[in-house]
């Protein structure tokens, strides 16, 4: 007998239970999900006949006879023969099926790899969903981690709110004069947590060798209650709908438990995030007021966790987190801005035949934006610019191209617009194709893309300046300047010790200089990384300066450095403190210099097809730039033959880049995974027609509706390129009718009127 009473217990629990069923095996699973199918669809059809089939078959029948007086006994025999028929019909109907069925198990047991493909093919037929596990082979069903965080969530609760307090508050609180007394006054998350959709791992062929990386598609649909408050105006906001892809990075990998140095959490691109708000009044009810609300707290979110900005949460004290929270950039994507042909004539001219002033806007993921020079009256202009963008992430960036014919008085006019994924040019190397615009009647521009990897041998330096040389804006090299932090600055004032300090970092080629954020004196820590682009490294240098914002005109302590010196080292970086002059001997600036030349890939694979060209305008999300959804695959888009082709893309082991999953590219989440998980949640309906948001309320005996915008509206003109739509809003019973302004030429319209 043991001495430990609860051994027994243990033990019973550890073992499996012989009384328990085995967990099935696939084939066994995927024969069960046949038959509910089946049964589903044998049940609705019969239902169907109980209820309307039978029942309308014997009132036609019983209204003939009695029309044309016959005998009672006509109407049983009729009614009786009318049975026999829709008996027989069914019957033949269950046998066709039954012997597709049949079929099906006898192909997939003839050839595995259909099994997917067969359970796909039925759920299509019978009009229903299946998760994107079922869809995406390379991505995992994680029930288990799902029950785990339903257990969790009350605890995780508090940590989420400190989150929204600490960080999405003070956020939104900066991007708006309007929201400068936003604060949150309530938070109650609900009871149901977030779940997983799925989870990929990706293969160590596909990472570096020291990091785990997972890709998880997150939904939220929570019934949950947060009061906020904006300059003493009150609000509610509930049924909370967030979606998004989140990326998971563990790095690096230690020999010794926890066996993980940290962990980045971030979310591939501009999450989905819905909600209501309830209780409003007043400022709220001001057109555009709503959707600056909403706005701010998607940029909040974007601000602090979209990539490439991460949440690092560090698991081992003496671990570098710099290398994961800053990785170096995927590449560099040089954009030839060319010339256009038979653009719209937006002017007219009193004498002469009507022209456009044309540029052009070229924004590549978050935080690029550039715009050319103008053309003036040319509907052929030609512009011939080039520009070096950074990307730092390959499979989610794309490139927005807007044409505009710019007016002095007036807004300026949409020449067209055309949007393409960075993967395709780095999937070719070099691109150059006429694009046909859009939302437009005609026009096409011609472009040329380059893509340049980072490379890490001095060798290659000669041959990137000689092609720099021939275009301006152009570069031969990037620098990446990771600055962490400073020790034992002087005290040159009084009060320096509460004073703060700010480091200046003056590149060449740059109008104004780097800055760092204010730190106090006492313990300077900066911890950011800035990119600059480098002409030539053999003859440039770069400038630091230490100042305190209590110290104006004068630094405490500077440094300058020629970035020649890593051409002689290996890898070309450095990481180091560097000592600082005009300051005392001790005084230290902890940084590391990384220097990468840039090597143009040769051009390969496929021929460029104009289908990779997307017909939808940049996202506005961004005021100075497009966020990074303007996402290159639509959302529960399933799988495609281009799609497959990327998952089988080569990787270059010198850098952090990954092929990625069929999933990451689409950022999926089955809808119909979604609404089995959550049947309450609410879902917009799109029948193909388009759809339009409004916010209706009774407030004092007073009905307000206010039509905020419509998205993927069909196309109504003539000319079968856009629409010219507007709202109409009708109260049925009474003679009151109001409409809404009429937008040009737009198919996602924004209207903001009450």
């Amino acid at each position: 007998m043991s001495d430990n009473p609860d051994s027994g217990d243990h033990n019973d629990r550890l073992l499996p239970d012989s009384n328990k069923p085995t967990e099935k095996s696939m084939g066994e699973k995927v024969s069960t999900v046949f038959r509910n199918v089946l049964q589903t669809r044998t049940d609705n059809i019969k239902d169907w006949f109980m209820n309307y089939g039978i029942k309308s078959s014997v009132g036609v029948l019983c209204w003939l006879f009695g029309s044309m007086g016959m005998s009672v006994l006509w109407i049983f025999i009729g009614t009786s023969a009318t049975a026999s028929a829709f008996s027989v019909l069914y019957s033949i109907e269950k046998f066709h099926k039954k012997r597709k069925i049949t079929e099906m198990f006898k192909t997939v047991t003839e050839d595995k790899s259909k099994l997917v493909e067969a359970v796909k093919q039925l759920h299509m037929e019978n009009s229903s969903s299946l998760p994107s596990w079922i869809y995406y082979p390379d991505v995992e069903k994680v029930e288990w981690i799902n029950r785990i965080i339903r257990q969790l969530w009350p605890s995780i609760q508090g940590y989420v709110k400190d989150i929204l307090s600490e960080q999405v508050g003070p956020s939104i609180r900066s991007s708006s004069g309007l929201l400068g007394g936003f604060k949150f006054t309530d938070m109650d998350l609900g009871n149901i947590p977030p779940q997983l959709v799925g989870v990929k791992v990706y293969d160590e062929h596909q990472t570096r060798s020291d990091e785990i990386v997972l890709d998880m598609q997150l939904v939220y649909a929570s019934q949950c209650n947060i009061g906020v408050s904006v300059n003493y105006l009150n609000a509610g906001l509930c049924d909370l709908d967030f979606r998004a892809l989140m990326r998971v990075e563990m790095s690096p990998l230690l020999s010794k438990s926890p066996f993980i140095g940290a962990v980045a959490v971030s979310f591939v691109h501009d999450p989905k995030i819905d909600f209501n708000l309830t209780n409003l009044a007043n400022m709220f009810d001001i057109p555009g007021f709503d959707s600056l609300l909403r706005g701010a707290i998607r940029d909040s979110v974007r601000g602090i966790m979209v990539y490439p900005e991460k949440y690092v949460l560090k698991l081992v004290p003496d671990v570098d987190i710099s290398y994961l929270k800053f990785p170096l950039p995927d590449g560099v994507l040089r954009v030839h801005v060319i010339k256009a042909k038979h653009l719209m004539a937006k002017d007219t001219k009193l004498f002469g035949p009507n022209k456009s002033d044309p540029y052009v806007i070229v924004q590549v993921g978050r935080n690029f934006k550039h715009r050319t020079a103008v053309v003036a009256e040319d509907v052929n202009p030609e512009w011939n610019e080039t520009f070096d963008v950074i990307i730092e992430d390959i499979w989610h960036s794309t490139i927005n191209i807007s044409l505009y014919d710019e007016d002095i008085l007036n807004t300026d006019d949409s020449l067209g617009t055309a949007s393409l994924a960075v993967r395709s040019v780095y999937q070719r190397g070099v691109v150059e194709e006429w694009i046909n615009l859009t939302q437009v009647k005609k026009g096409s521009i011609l472009m040329k893309f380059e893509w340049f990897e980072l490379a890490h041998e001095a060798s290659n330096l000669d041959k990137a300046i000689k092609i720099a040389e021939h275009k301006e804006n152009t570069n031969s090299s990037l620098l990446s300047i990771y600055v962490d932090k400073a020790c034992h600055l002087p005290e040159k004032i009084k009060d320096c010790l509460s004073s703060n300090v700010q480091l200046k970092i003056t590149v060449p080629c740059r109008k104004d200089p780097f800055k760092t954020k204010l730190t106090e004196f006492s313990n300077p820590i900066w911890e950011e990384r800035f990119l600059s682009p480098i002409q030539n490294p053999k003859i440039d240098q770069i400038k630091f300066e230490i100042e305190s914002d209590s110290y104006s005109g004068k630094t405490l302590g500077t440094l300058s450095f020629s970035i020649s010196e890593l051409l002689e080292l290996e890898g070309m970086c450095i990481d180091k403190d560097f000592p600082l002059d005009n300051a005392t001997p001790k005084t230290t600036l902890n940084m590391r210099l990384c220097l990468r030349v840039l090597k143009l890939k040769e051009k390969q694979g496929p021929q460029f097809d104009g289908s990779e060209i997307m017909n939808k305008p940049p996202t506005p999300s961004a005021t100075t730039q497009p966020s990074p959804t303007t996402s290159p695959v639509p959302e529960a888009e399933k799988p495609t033959p281009e799609s497959d082709e990327y998952e089988h893309l080569s990787i270059n082991n010198n850098a952090h880049q990954r092929s990625p999953s069929i999933a990451s590219i689409a950022s999926v989440m089955s809808d119909g995974a979604v609404s089995r998980m959550q049947p309450n949640e609410r879902k917009p309906a799109d029948n193909g027609k388009g759809r339009v948001m409004l916010t209706i309320r009774h407030h004092q005996d007073q009905l307000l509706v206010l039509i905020v915008k419509a998205e993927s509206l069909i196309i109504c003109d003539e000319d079968n390129s856009t629409s010219d739509p507007y709202v109409k809003v009708t109260v049925i019973g009474q003679n009151l009718s109001k409409k809404t302004k009429v937008v040009k030429k737009s198919l996602n319209p924004s209207f903001d009127q009450r």
